[in-house]
Formats: structure tokens, C-alpha cells, sequence
């Protein structure tokens, strides 16, 4: 079964086309030397085969199924290095691999055995416990190769492989994927601008040249259609080259020897007729090598290629050698879960509020005492006694805001962070679907809210019940009277359902610093943007207030205005006669307005988009 088929494929930035009708296939066993000049499209048609873009028209084939209606399956088959690869700087090398291969859907007990394997392949095993943020050029390509041959591909895809190494490196390469192409039927793409690094290692060859393919088969075919030159030197040179144009043979001069094709004439003829003319020292044939099949190819001397197709097969890649496609969202959910909680600011950014929380209700309790001391002193009339529930609200109303701010700071990293690291692409290689890699992502950050949610909760609730208590909010007179103004039992509903209302307004914030993310793509642009997605509706206050019901930031404290819930909880827990919740028919309908308009902005931007 064919490896991988390419069937007319386009592709292209906006008005310019990139990829005009390629066409190329690949079988078990197969190197596959894939040349070009820089910008001809090669690392372009890599990325299509992997789902990193999507063709405009046109299909990709890994082994006889369709790779983008079977995105996970193939993926499973398929090890990549494009261009410069991407890692998590402050994790070691075996953190980054044993991530990608758990994510790959190793089982934990095989995940190690497996890094241990691709570290000894390519001689990274000294520095595995190393952090790759201290690796060399040539060391990150060795790691780089590394992740590619994660859970033994089938088909490995190579661009560039050699940059940054050194002969040494480039040496164990070359051996690396003999084995694998001879010993283990391993079909393997290699695109390098350094042909001679690929000379002796291709069996087959495609030439692209601004998109076009313009040459593309067996290589000892494309040398019968180049044919063998012969090699001169001797002395003078310029009276040997005189002599074979005289027999109407051209010459071209390569430093101090002669290249020609002797066409229809016979070697012994032209030899007789240089030894006449000069001091002969050799006179040879050469075999049509790459770089001459490369430069005659892009010369237009070759016709353009027509590899034969084969018609669509039916059902899906055959199963990964080592790991899974079961359970990808999980898979996806669990890398993002490490990941982030690696991130060093990840949980002091959730446990500040709480902490907040804390030490706002310690501040509420030492107002109260002061209170009390001076009604007890004559200097007031009267003063509350303090209330645990009044304490749970002006407490979550300054530790609110800033874990909003949190989960906005994590929200708008996930996917600019990973894009600016050049990580998103080793995640999306895997074998997963775009969707599980962004419902993954997604998971982890709804937990994130709601553990940073329950941690201030817990930080204000369990603060509020030590050092104030949860009784009825009563006024205490300088004749020691007590008047209840906030019976408990009043309270406590409206408590609940504040702390329940709230949770809806933030997953709208992180939905939205999501989309962000996915529209910038950078972490400064994303964490901007972000800001702006939920603060600049505030200016609808000014041109349509009565809408003001659908801002975010209503159902929010922040720093310039509450007309939340909480708000509303503070003005109960004090006995306000007036107490008003501003938008509370709009409390749940419109944090769902927003999270269903900024997922679907998300959804399609991360579908749409363009991986590098």
C-alpha cells in the first residue's frame, strides 16, 4: 500500500498560489528526496500533509485512506520535524518527549521506554535531563528528530533535517534512516538544500520549483533521462575544450576540469581526438547526481511529471506502531494539564485571590473591632457587629476582579504561547484532531476556573466563619443595646446563589481570552486584546445604556463600578432596605450570549488557522 499520494494539489496565501498541482507518492521503504529552491513550497506541501494547512483543492493520501477525514489515524502512522522545532524551553528533554508521547497515546509504563529509545537514536541520551532552553542549534535538531521518530512512524516527513548539525550528526542521520528504510520499511519524505547530504540515501526524487513539481520519480529513471556526461581534465584545457567543439560537442567548464555530453559520439573517437590536442590526464563518465538532476529539472530540461494515481481506498491508515487514537480528547487534556501547571505563574495567578479573600476579611473583622471600640468609648453611638456573610461578599468583591485578571492572563497564553514557542505544531502532529487539541485546552482552563473559583470561595468563606462568624448582622448602641439588622436566614440564599451566579461570567472571560488568542497569536497582541474584548464594550454605556445588561463587565465587580451580584449580596448582608440586583434577569443570559459568541470565534478561528 502506497505510503503517502499526493493528488493535485493547491494551495495558496491569499492572492498568491504556493502549492500549483502537486503531485508525488511515496512506498514503505522508500527516502524520498525532496528538493527545491527556498520559497518553492517544499515545508508548504509538508504541512499540508500533516493538517498544519488545508489544501484549496486537492487530496492527501497516507496509506490509501483520506489524511484530512481520518486526521487522527493518519497522524498516528506519520513522525515530522518542520523547519525549526519547538519545545517547552524551561522543561528538559525528557519532560518535552515524554509529554509528546503520552500525548501520542503511549501508555505510561511503555512512555519512558520509548523516550529512552529516541534519546539513545539520536545521540541526545547525555543531556535528557538537561533543559532545552540551554540546548545548542544542533542539539534542538537532534531532539527535534527525536519527537518525529516518537511511537516508530511509518512515514517520516524531514524538513531540513541537517541544519545546525555537525558532520558527525549528519553521519548518524544518514545511518539512522538507511536502517529505517532498509530494515524496517519505513517511507521517509527528506527535503535539504545540502544535495549531497542526500546523495546515495534517495531512492526516489521530486523537484518542485514555485509550486510546480518538475520532476519527480525513481531516481534511476531520472538519471537514464538526464544520462551520464563525461568528465575531462588534462592540459592545456582551453585547447582540449577547442578540440570538442570541433567535433561539435559542448563543454562547460567546472574549475579545472571539462563536463560534457558526448551524445551520439563514441568515447574511443573523442579520446583520439584529445590526446591530439593536448595533455589528456582523465577522461571518465560521471553519473547524473542530484544536484545535476535538480538543476536541469529546474531548467525546465526535464518534462513535467505524470505519476499515475490510484483510486480513493476505503477505510482508514493502519493502527500506530506504538500508541493510540482512543481517547484523544483526554490525551489532549492531560498535556494541557501539564503543561500548565508547569507554567511557573500558574498557581500563584489562582491562588492570589484566595489569599486576597483572606486578607480582606481579617481588614473587615479589624474595621468592626475599631467600631465597636469606639461606641464602647463614647465616641459613637452605634456600630454593626460584623457578619461573616457581609464579610463573604466585600471580600469576593476585591478578590474577584483580580481572578478574572488571572484567568484572562492564562486564557489569552494557551495558544499564542504555544504558536510564538513553535509548540502548537508538535500537538497538532499528534494524533488528534484540531477539535480535540482545542477541547483539550479548553477543559483544562474550565477547571482552571473553577479551581481558582473554590479557592477563593474557600479563602473568604473559611476566613469569614474563623474570625467574624456567620450570625445575623446586628447594631450594637452605646447602652448595649442589639437591633438585628440582616437576619442569617435572609441571607444565606442570596449568598448561594451569588457564588453559583458568578462562575458563568468568568468562563465567559476565558472563552473570550481564548478567541483572542487564536485571532492574535502572539502572547503580548493576545493579552491586549483580550483586555479590550471585555473592557471596550463598556463605551455602550455611553451610547445605549439601557443595554448595559449585555456588557460583561456587569456582572463583574470591577475597580470603577458593581452592578453584579455581589453588589447586590453586600447591600442584603448590611439589611439595606433598598438592596437591587441591577441585571438580574440578564444575570445567565448574557455570560451565555457571551460564551456562545466568543466559542463559536474561537472554533472556527483555530479550525481556519494556519500552523507554522
Amino acid at each position: 500500500m502506497t505510503a503517502l499520494e499526493l493528488q493535485d494539489l493547491h494551495f495558496g496565501y491569499g492572492a498568491r498560489a504556493a502549492v500549483k498541482g502537486v503531485s508525488l507518492r511515496l512506498e514503505p521503504g522508500d527516502c524520498y528526496g525532496f528538493l527545491g529552491h527556498n520559497g518553492a513550497g517544499k515545508t508548504t506541501v509538508m504541512r499540508l500533509c500533516l493538517g498544519l494547512l488545508r489544501p484549496r483543492r486537492g487530496a492527501v493520501r497516507i496509506f490509501g485512506a483520506d489524511a484530512g477525514a481520518h486526521r487522527r489515524a493518519a497522524n498516528a502512522v506519520v513522525g515530522a520535524l518542520i523547519e525549526r522545532p519547538g519545545f517547552h524551553a524551561h522543561l528538559t528533554a525528557r519532560q518535552n518527549l515524554f509529554a509528546l508521547v503520552r500525548l501520542q497515546g503511549v501508555a505510561h509504563r511503555l512512555a519512558a521506554v520509548e523516550v529512552e529509545r529516541v534519546v539513545e537514536a539520536v545521540g541526545l541520551a547525555e543531556a535528557i535531563d538537561r533543559r532545552v532552553g540551554g540546548f545548542s542549534m544542533g542539539m534542538r535538531q537532534r531532539l527535534g528528530i527525536a519527537q518525529a521518530l516518537l511511537g516508530k512512524p511509518r512515514l517520516l516527513l524531514l524538513d531540513e533535517p541537517t541544519n545546525g548539525l555537525d558532520p558527525e550528526g549528519i553521519a548518524e542521520l544518514r545511518a539512522l534512516l538507511q536502517r529505517l528504510t532498509r530494515d524496517e520499511g519505513v517511507a521517509v519524505m527528506l527535503s535539504s538544500h545540502q544535495l549531497a547530504e542526500l546523495e546515495g540515501l534517495c531512492t526516489r526524487v521530486g523537484v518542485l520549483r514555485d509550486g510546480q513539481m518538475v520532476a519527480e520519480g525513481d531516481l534511476d529513471e531520472l538519471r537514464q533521462r538526464v544520462g551520464v556526461r563525461h568528465v575531462v581534465t588534462g592540459a592545456p584545457l582551453d585547447a582540449l575544450q577547442e578540440r570538442l567543439s570541433t567535433l561539435d560537442l559542448r563543454a562547460t567548464r567546472d574549475g579545472d576540469r571539462l563536463l560534457v555530453d558526448l551524445g551520439a559520439r563514441a568515447p574511443g573517437e573523442v579520446t583520439r581526438a584529445l590526446t591530439d590536442a593536448g595533455d589528456l590526464t582523465s577522461f571518465a563518465p560521471e553519473q547524473a547526481t542530484l544536484e545535476r538532476i535538480y538543476l536541469e529539472a529546474a531548467r525546465a530540461e526535464l518534462a513535467p511529471p505524470t505519476p499515475p494515481t490510484t483510486p480513493a481506498a476505503d477505510g482508514t491508515p493502519p493502527a500506530p506502531t506504538v500508541g493510540s487514537t482512543a481517547r484523544a480528547a483526554l490525551r489532549a487534556s492531560r498535556y494541557e494539564a501539564s503543561m500548565l501547571l508547569r507554567r511557573r505563574a500558574t498557581l500563584p495567578l489562582l491562588l492570589l485571590p484566595g489569599i486576597t479573600a483572606a486578607l480582606s476579611v481579617q481588614r473587615y473583622r479589624g474595621e468592626v473591632e475599631r467600631g465597636l471600640g469606639l461606641v464602647e468609648a463614647g465616641e459613637r453611638f452605634s456600630a454593626d457587629a460584623g457578619s461573616g456573610y457581609l464579610a463573604v461578599a466585600q471580600s469576593l468583591q476585591t478578590a474577584t476582579p483580580l481572578l478574572a485578571l488571572a484567568l484572562l492572563w492564562l486564557a489569552s497564553q494557551t495558544i499564542a504561547a504555544d504558536v510564538a514557542a513553535d509548540t502548537l505544531r508538535n500537538t497538532c502532529i499528534r494524533s488528534l484532531r484540531r477539535q480535540d487539541v482545542l477541547s483539550g485546552k479548553a477543559m483544562v482552563l474550565l477547571a482552571a476556573t473553577i479551581v481558582g473559583w473554590l479557592f477563593t470561595l474557600a479563602g473568604s468563606v473559611v476566613a469569614s466563619g474563623a474570625l467574624v462568624g456567620f450570625g445575623d448582622l446586628e447594631e450594637v448602641s452605646r447602652y448595649g443595646d442589639r437591633d438585628v439588622l440582616a437576619p442569617a436566614a435572609d441571607v444565606l440564599p442570596t449568598m448561594l446563589v451569588a457564588v453559583t451566579q458568578l462562575t458563568l461570567p468568568m468562563v465567559a472571560v476565558v472563552t473570550a481570552a481564548m478567541a483572542a488568542s487564536a485571532l492574535a497569536r502572539r502572547p503580548a497582541m493576545a493579552l491586549a486584546l483580550s483586555a479590550a474584548a471585555v473592557l471596550a464594550p463598556e463605551a455602550l454605556r455611553v451610547w445605549a445604556p439601557q443595554h448595559g445588561g449585555w456588557l460583561l463587565t456587569s456582572h463583574l465587580p470591577t475597580p470603577w463600578r458593581d452592578e453584579s451580584v455581589l453588589a447586590y449580596l453586600s447591600a442584603t448582608a448590611r439589611g439595606a432596605a433598598d438592596a437591587l440586583w441591577l441585571h438580574a434577569d440578564l444575570a445567565t443570559w448574557a455570560p451565555l450570549a457571551w460564551i456562545a459568541v466568543t466559542s463559536v470565534l474561537l472554533a472556527t478561528t483555530f479550525h481556519r488557522m494556519r500552523i507554522a
